[in-house]
């Protein structure tokens, strides 16, 4: 389904519940351990519609921690769908945060589809140069190659969303002006968004009502698509999302999440709904629980 990586990208997410500390957050010693850093949690669930019918489920948990970020994803698509793309996929990424940036150190994910078919890919960032693609099994990356350059100071999928909810990269005041450069193992490509305007809204399934944002994102393919592809970049439909600020009780950890994205698509209109909301445990304002 043509649709599906559009869909991957800008919104994966990842399993309520699964909290995660790396070994490195908590220092022990000899009679004691040392206070655990302040940390912020984000968890969001959303339904994934094409045409008004379901077509499946993603779900994201997301931990910053001092200067440390770790999040959880899982993806499963439902009804009509399975009969051609019957998909679940769980993904890990954690990294650094900057100043204004995520550095990922290490992306894992895992696919099964129908019949059993089941893809793994690593990816492992060492700071001196792109990523480093493990894949099993393997696949051929010749073709339509990303060269290292184009690959270098990029973020995976999941760190590419998790860096778009956090705000980190934005403008000041404007949580929708935010570009993110994306390499998947196979694909380079941008995530940019712009700020369309304010506005007051009130969410079909009663999720959350009040202010936001209406941005509009442009996935911008760059490298590792066929030469059609990219000449047709200018035809890739826009796509629109409603952004909401939320605030964290950990300073400097506020988030901007999209509670809805939508687009028309030759292949009929797609929409991802968010359909539950948490931040550090506790349902916002403006939100039903």
């Amino acid at each position: 389904m043509k649709t599906a990586p559009f869909a991957l990208t800008l919104l994966m997410a990842a399993t309520p519940g699964l909290f995660w500390a790396a070994p490195g957050w908590a220092a022990g010693g000899a009679g004691g351990e040392a206070p655990a850093l302040p940390s912020s949690r984000l968890e969001v669930a959303i339904t994934l519609y094409a045409g008004g019918i379901t077509m499946g489920h993603m779900d994201m948990d997301a931990t910053q921690r001092g200067g440390e970020y770790h999040v959880v994803s899982n993806l499963q698509t439902s009804g009509v769908i399975n009969a051609f793309w019957q998909s679940e996929i769980q993904a890990t990424s954690s990294g650094k945060l900057g100043a204004k940036n995520f550095a990922p150190v290490l992306y894992d994910s895992f696919y099964t589809g129908r019949a059993g078919k089941k893809q793994e890919v690593s990816l492992r960032y060492d700071g001196a140069g792109p990523p480093h693609l493990y894949a099993e099994p393997a696949y051929a990356t010749t073709g339509f190659e990303v060269k290292p350059d184009d690959a270098k100071d990029t973020l995976d999928p999941l760190s590419a969303v998790t860096f778009i909810f956090s705000g980190l990269g934005a403008q000041a005041g404007n949580p929708c002006a935010v570009n993110a450069p994306v390499f998947d193992g196979r694909r380079r490509y941008d995530i940019e968004m712009t700020k369309i305007k304010d506005l007051d809204i009130a969410m079909d399934n009663g999720l959350y009502q009040g202010k936001a944002l209406q941005c509009d994102v442009r996935y911008h393919q760059i490298a590792g698509f066929r030469p059609r592809v990219l000449k047709d970049n200018e035809k890739f439909p826009l796509i629109h999302a409603w952004l909401v600020s939320l605030p964290s009780t950990v300073t400097g950890r506020d988030y901007a999440v999209p509670v809805r994205v939508w687009a028309d698509t030759k292949y009929g209109a797609l929409a991802m709904v968010a359909t539950s909301l948490k931040v550090d445990g506790q349902t916002p304002k403006g939100f039903k629980p």
